[in-house]
């Protein structure tokens, strides 16, 4: 259990984290013709542009799989150069750009932060958009992983997802949407992580990066230990980046679909999907993958009962694979892990602490969570060994890095102080490790495994005092049968003290404990009770203050109904006063215009429910009102198909603006003054959130020289803007009489929103 625990923490640490590229990587192929073109290339901005790019590809692939930098900052420092002597401002500001990334691999980071500054700052004085949401981006890497810095993190993302959307680029929209759940990951956020990812998978499946997207969703269902959902995202992670030909990162989502299968104890999956991520990365040649795949795929085969097969393996890809760097780090600690899991404790040690010296050497921030658990490894190995002193040396050196160690690590350190202190007869030390492994365990798992595991704790440890008090008792007896010839009555009564005082004191002890439990489960129940009396004052007030919004909400639509009818009682007044019957007419239909938009916000304030309004009774009282005010209710019929529909505000505003205008311009021109007629108004909803309107009369019609899209009215271009802004697609025709037919969604607006 704690070895398989150990290994975990192993995967953890020294994988490779990977990061999606801003632009798409360079194949082999583009990158050594992109050098050739290089050579030909004589001094321009076409040469600029070439080395930023080959500058570019080098640190994202650093970034993202570790390779070499090779010639990144040579390349940024001559596309500098060369940009100032031409000029071209532009190519100055990638150039800073670039050299700030190289800067940051090279763990220089205020040179970094210095670089990519001054590159966001020129962008910005050249109003140039995509350097802006570059600069913006690249900013990001320049903070650390706390808490303030992660909020500082998210608010360059935002700015630089509103720039990509301004200039419409969509694969960068979804890669921005995708960092920024990346770091709401970070931040804990899980459910709302998965939100965002959830939303943004569309966009990734139309780039056909969908594998992206799939594996942060496996990450994030991980760390919520919902590990067969996980698996699920991880298994379509694989078939996407299959599928896709994108095959970059392909061996870390082997690695974590090897993982879960380990986790959901399926040794015989894990170990089939790390042979094929061994052979791939063995294809490359890259030993850091090499060895971080190997000892996953070892772990596995120690689980499925086969140490020795695991150590061969480790032996063989030691002899075939060079490492130097972090292929070092992996090497070690694989053969270390091997080692142990076939009782080698001398070689395990050997290599634990060759790992230790290049580790210590270092003394990076990146190394301390991998230190902590080298030092835990070899308390482990010296645990067993028996060399106590050595144990409790590194398990307190490890203790010191807790602050950097996961709280799977912390535990494990824990029991192996447990174990250490039990072994040396320290059992009050002891008990206090053990709780606090308990505690730390009970925030891994949940409360049903967490009671499970503790039961099996206190049964182990139960039965282990009860052998050590039978092992005591004999002892007694046989010391009292020596010394029964000499003083028997004298031994037998110290050996009863000796009984009775080893009693007296288990019993103390366990009374103390009871004690201790008893006054922590009180305050537990105390805390849980305020926290219950909080929540509940928090849901009064929400309650409260949903109730005032609704009242608000309400007097707002009451006032603005009120505000539009003074509006119209205004134009109907100015009316009275003007000779021209044009004029009249114009501030007639102006007045039917806000009737319709009053009559909304009327039947908003009446509703019991502001989410929408109904519009059959809307549409219903818009034709009663128009039909009034154009005098003409008996000679022209009206027919009603109006579905019981509810529309948003925002939707229902300009719904109503378009039939004012429709049917006033069928009372005006279609029926003249002797002329009965037939006006069909219709609305409904053909389809989930997709509605279709309808207005259609049996008049004089356009006639034939009348083009709708060419038309300057007022009213049509009224009816054809409004339109546009619902996104939906209108028809005018001449069949007859004119029919009108505009089909919209609620989805289309508010994506143009």
């Amino acid at each position: 259990m704690l070895r398989h625990l150990l290994v975990f923490l192993f995967f953890l640490t020294s994988g490779v984290l990977v990061a999606e590229p801003l632009y798409p990587p360079l194949s082999v192929a583009a990158s050594q013709r992109l050098r050739r073109q290089l050579w030909h290339t004589p001094a321009s901005q076409r040469r600029v542009d070439l080395l930023l790019r080959l500058s570019e590809d080098l640190t994202a692939n650093y970034m993202g799989l570790g390779t070499s930098l090779d010639s990144a900052s040579s390349y940024g420092q001559e596309a500098t150069q060369l940009s100032q002597a031409l000029g071209y401002v532009r190519g100055q500001i990638r150039s800073q750009y670039a050299l700030g990334n190289v800067a940051l691999c090279l763990n220089q980071v205020p040179d970094g932060a210095r670089l990519l500054a001054q590159g966001l700052a020129r962008s910005r004085q050249l109003r140039d958009a995509r350097l802006e949401a570059d600069g913006w981006y690249y900013s990001v890497a320049t903070y650390t992983s706390s808490a303030a810095d992660i909020v500082r993190r998210i608010a360059c993302l935002q700015r630089a997802l509103a720039l990509y959307q301004a200039l419409g680029d969509e694969a960068r929209t979804a890669f921005i949407l995708k960092a920024i759940a990346d770091q709401h990951l970070t931040q804990g956020q899980l459910g709302l992580a998965q939100q965002e990812l959830l939303r943004v998978l569309p966009r990734y499946r139309r780039l056909g990066r969908s594998h992206y997207a799939y594996d942060l969703l496996n990450v994030v269902n991980d760390k919520a230990g919902n590990y067969r959902e996980a698996l699920r995202y991880g298994l379509a992670a694989l078939e996407s980046a299959q599928a896709t030909g994108d095959t970059t990162f392909i061996n870390l989502f082997y690695g974590r679909v090897a993982y879960l299968y380990l986790a959901l104890n399926q040794p015989a999956d894990a170990a089939h999907y790390c042979r094929l991520a061994l052979a791939r990365a063995q294809r490359a040649h890259d030993p850091s993958d090499v060895f971080g795949i190997a000892h996953t795929l070892a772990t596995a085969l120690i689980s499925l009962k086969q140490p020795r097969q695991a150590l061969a393996l480790a032996l063989t890809q030691t002899r075939v694979q060079p490492a130097s760097g972090d292929g070092q780090i992996s090497r070690w600690s694989l053969l270390a892990t091997c080692y142990l899991a076939n009782r080698e404790y001398a070689a395990a040690e050997r290599c634990e602490l060759q790992l230790l010296s290049i580790l210590e050497a270092r003394k990076t921030e990146a190394s301390i969570s991998t230190r902590s658990r080298a030092y835990c490894f070899l308390g482990q190995v010296y645990l067993l060994t028996r060399r106590y002193a050595a144990a409790r040396y590194y398990l307190s050196k490890a203790t010191a890095l807790r602050r950097h160690t996961s709280i799977a690590g912390q535990a494990a350190t824990e029991r192996l102080f447990f174990q250490l202190d039990s072994a040396q007869g320290y059992y009050l030390a002891g008990i206090a490790h053990l709780q606090r492994y308990q505690t730390l365990h009970d925030s891994l798992f949940n409360d049903h495994k967490s009671k499970q595991i503790a039961s099996l704790l206190v049964q182990y440890d139960t039965r282990k005092k009860e052998q050590d008090v039978a092992l005591l008792t004999k002892q007694s007896l046989v010391q009292q049968a020596h010394l029964r010839q000499r003083e028997s009555q004298r031994n037998a009564l110290l050996g009863g003290m000796a009984l009775l005082a080893l009693l007296l004191g288990l019993g103390y002890n366990r009374y103390r404990l009871k004690q201790r439990s008893t006054r922590l489960l009180e305050a537990k129940q105390a805390e849980i009770f305020a926290q219950n009396e909080s929540l509940a004052n928090l849901l009064l007030e929400k309650n409260g203050l949903l109730e005032e919004k609704e009242w608000m909400l309400k007097e707002i639509h009451h006032r603005v109904k009120n505000n539009l009818q003074i509006i119209g009682s205004l134009l109907r007044s100015q009316s009275v006063y003007l000779q021209d019957k044009v004029a009249r007419a114009a501030v007639r239909e102006s007045r039917n215009r806000v009737h319709s938009m009053a009559l909304i916000h009327q039947k908003l304030y009446q509703s019991q429910h502001l989410a929408g309004v109904p519009m059959d009774a809307y549409i219903q009282e818009i034709v009663e009102h128009l039909l009034a005010s154009f005098d003409c209710s008996p000679a022209i019929q009206t027919e009603l198909a109006v579905a019981p529909v509810e529309l948003d505000v925002a939707l229902a505003v300009p719904v109503g603006l378009i039939l004012n205008e429709a049917i006033t311009n069928s009372l005006k021109y279609a029926f003249p003054a002797t002329h009965a007629g037939h006006l069909f108004i219709g609305f409904d909803a053909p389809a989930p959130d997709h509605y279709r309107l309808t207005i259609r009369d049996d008049g004089v019609g356009f006639g034939r020289d009348f083009e709708p899209a060419r038309c300057r009215t007022l009213g049509l271009n009224l009816i054809q803007g409004l339109s546009k802004q619902l996104g939906g697609h209108l028809q005018v025709q001449d069949v007859g009489g004119v029919v009108i037919n505009l089909e919209f969604s609620q989805l289309d607006v508010v994506a143009r929103g």
